[in-house]
């Protein structure tokens, strides 16, 4: 007919619904505190704090099952004292988690008002996650160069896939935070503790990821002196400074 078709609203979806301006949103009620807790990174709908219990379960295997396992069979001889590398802190948060924070955050279920609070309180104790995910480097290394060892102490699953668990829970509670920060704004409620807890928690895992970085950086400059060392040992061109330079037992 010649008209010019008409400008969409903003507000109006490609499926036709119109939906409230950022600014109109109205403020919603907080879901069950069961809600609130589901992991949101979960295919099932468990809440966290039976995903904490499922996490302290994996970490038992790795401490009471694989570490024992070696103290029982023994490591060979040139792998001596590079065991505790492999395992690095991860008793000290099997211990923490299983004695401590489990109990804690059962509580959060029953009142998620406690959640910003525990994360905030506890946060120099969550840092045994940077120091864990700065050895962890060095564990892939020694689980690599020993595999056939590893192979042979291992269940179905195998000993990196219980290694990597710790850094992977510490990114869940930060997702977990958000969560609550999303549904307490919307309802209405004064969020600066649940912003501060998701600020500090947004933090560690980032520390987490610097510190593996770095680690396999070290990781990388200490394998290719090593291999420079060999072939000045190997070589009579090589020259000789090198070696004082590396600073290296040959």
């Amino acid at each position: 007919d010649g008209n010019p078709p008409s400008k969409q609203s903003p507000g109006i979806q490609s499926g036709g619904e119109e939906e409230p301006e950022p600014d109109d949103e109205p403020h919603l009620p907080l879901p069950p505190p069961m809600e609130i807790m589901k992991d949101p990174s979960a295919s099932e709908e468990k809440v966290q704090e039976e995903t904490e219990k499922d996490y302290v379960k994996d970490l038992g295997i790795v401490v009471e099952g694989f570490m024992k396992r070696i103290e029982e069979k023994g490591v060979p001889e040139d792998m001596q004292g590079k065991e505790k590398i492999v395992f690095g802190n991860i008793h000290r948060i099997y211990d923490w988690h299983r004695e401590f924070f489990v109990g804690e955050l059962e509580k959060c279920v029953e009142d998620n008002g406690l959640l910003p609070e525990l994360f905030i309180k506890h946060e120099r104790r969550l840092h045994m996650y940077v120091v864990y995910c700065q050895n962890k480097p060095k564990s892939e290394y020694i689980v690599a160069e020993y595999d056939k060892f590893f192979e042979d102490i291992q269940s179905k699953l195998s000993i990196s896939d219980f290694l990597i668990k710790p850094i992977q829970r510490i990114t869940k509670y930060q997702l977990l935070l958000k969560d609550y920060l999303k549904y307490s704004s919307k309802a209405g409620m004064d969020c600066k503790q649940i912003e501060k807890a998701v600020e500090l928690m947004s933090e560690v895992p980032k520390l987490c990821n610097d510190m593996m970085n770095l680690g396999r950086l070290q990781g990388y400059e200490v394998c290719c002196l090593h291999l420079l060392k060999k072939k000045a040992k190997n070589s009579c061109f090589f020259p000789l400074s090198v070696l004082h330079f590396t600073n290296l037992e040959l």
